[in-house]
């Protein structure tokens, strides 16, 4: 707990007891915690650590790039390992070019700057239930609740999200597509420049969304002249079993966006990955679009370590693997207990919708020695994708434990 007049501001909470934990070290999909030991972190801290605490490959690469003599080079300056990893990222996604950032959020903001510049439009629609960062533009574009206290100053438009709570995996397919058809044709379809979408829905449920959705999406965008922008922050590289979640469900998009498992939070990096019909506005356009600290030598350095990590150790395939055996384990144990009233998810993005409020339970799973954040009547399961099976296969034994503690102290 942290008090007002400690130094350092603790976010999305008042400082006043503001809730901290404290870790002084970390190994594969575990940390340690002073005075209570070993947890399992099946958050990934920030849903970012794809490849696993501690990992020698990444810290060394960092090293060396440390220890090279270029490190405040300009943006236009010409390195070794910002060729190398734009490359590599456009081949493994298909893409054309790319634009680095820093975080998920100035990844997502300049992307639909890209997509301003180059369909001359201004509007941009996305999921109610989504999140696409932390600043203003990107909180305008989702209606999470973390947008609220900037209610009058930032402008959205959403597709409202047919879900309730408790709806079967994806919902009837008709229902989101005719959402999306319904946004677009309040605000004009020639007026929208980009239609942004999470590959999967992160902290907003892990909603799945149905097969006809993303190919509807891709066929509207073509149709209508807007951009598809997948916002792959959380599920990329690997995260929901497959490179990028919108793989699952077809609908190629035009731009694609990463960050958290890029760099698996060893450095601040994230991307913008852009088609070749995109790319080739730029030719002759200027890209109205920068940063001082544009394509780091020490993140780049650590992002290709990390994709190095998630190809030679087959995390994509491993995490869909564990992921589904988990889920067909957890919605066997949501048929016998009806505090489960969901589990939804792909690979290691798994979501646990309860019947009650999630906090208590995930202070009783703490205390199991699992780290499971919650979020309103939401457990989120994400562990890193290194994650040893024991833990996962004890899981939903724990899990059960967890809910009968947190219903007997709810009943005391």
């Amino acid at each position: 707990m942290t008090e007002p007049d400690a130094p350092l501001f603790r976010t999305w909470q008042a400082q006043r007891g503001a809730r901290t934990m404290v870790i002084d070290r970390a190994e594969n999909a575990r940390i340690h915690v002073p005075g209570e030991g070993w947890k399992w972190d099946m958050a990934s801290q920030s849903y970012n650590v794809n490849v696993g605490h501690g990992r020698r490959e990444v810290i060394e690469a960092m090293g060396r790039a440390l220890d090279a003599a270029v490190l405040t080079a300009g943006p236009n300056v010409d390195l070794p390992e910002r060729n190398i990893l734009a490359e590599r990222l456009r081949s493994m996604a298909g893409m054309d070019r790319v634009f680095f950032a820093l975080s998920g959020a100035e990844a997502v903001e300049n992307a639909l700057k890209i997509a301003m510049l180059v369909t001359g439009r201004r509007k941009v629609v996305a999921r109610r239930h989504s999140y696409h960062g932390a600043t203003l533009s990107t909180l305008a574009v989702a209606g999470d609740p973390r947008r609220e206290p900037f209610w009058e100053g930032v402008a959205g438009t959403w597709i409202d999200d047919p879900y309730p709570p408790r709806m079967p995996d994806g919902g009837r397919p008709s229902d989101w597509v005719e959402s999306l058809e319904a946004a677009l044709a309040a605000e004009g379809p020639e007026r929208v420049a980009a239609v942004v979408l999470e590959g999967l829905t992160g902290t907003n449920g892990v909603q799945i969304p149905p097969p006809d959705f993303w190919p509807k999406a891709r066929e509207l965008a073509d149709r209508h002249g807007f951009l598809l922008v997948a916002d792959e922050v959380f599920s990329g590289l690997g995260r929901t079993g497959r490179t990028f979640g919108f793989e699952h469900f077809g609908g190629a998009p035009d731009l694609i966006v990463l960050g958290k498992g890029l760099t698996s939070g060893y450095a601040p990096l994230s991307a913008v990955l852009v088609s070749a019909p995109v790319a080739r506005h730029f030719d002759d356009e200027v890209l109205w679009c920068g940063l001082t600290h544009y394509a780091s030598p020490i993140g780049c350095a650590a992002a290709l370590a990390c994709l190095d990590l998630i190809e030679g150790d087959g995390l994509v395939g491993r995490a869909k693997t564990l992921g589904k055996a988990l889920i067909d384990v957890l919605a066997d144990l949501a048929k016998h207990d009806d505090r489960i009233a969901d589990v939804r998810g792909r690979g290691l993005q798994i979501g646990i919708e309860l019947a009650c409020p999630a906090e208590s339970v995930s202070r009783a799973l703490w205390n199991e020695g699992y780290f499971v954040p919650a979020k309103r009547h939401m457990l989120y399961v994400c562990p890193p994708l290194t994650v040893e099976a024991a833990a996962l296969e004890a899981f939903p034994e724990v899990l059960a434990r967890a809910l009968a503690g947190a219903s007997a102290e709810g009943s005391t």
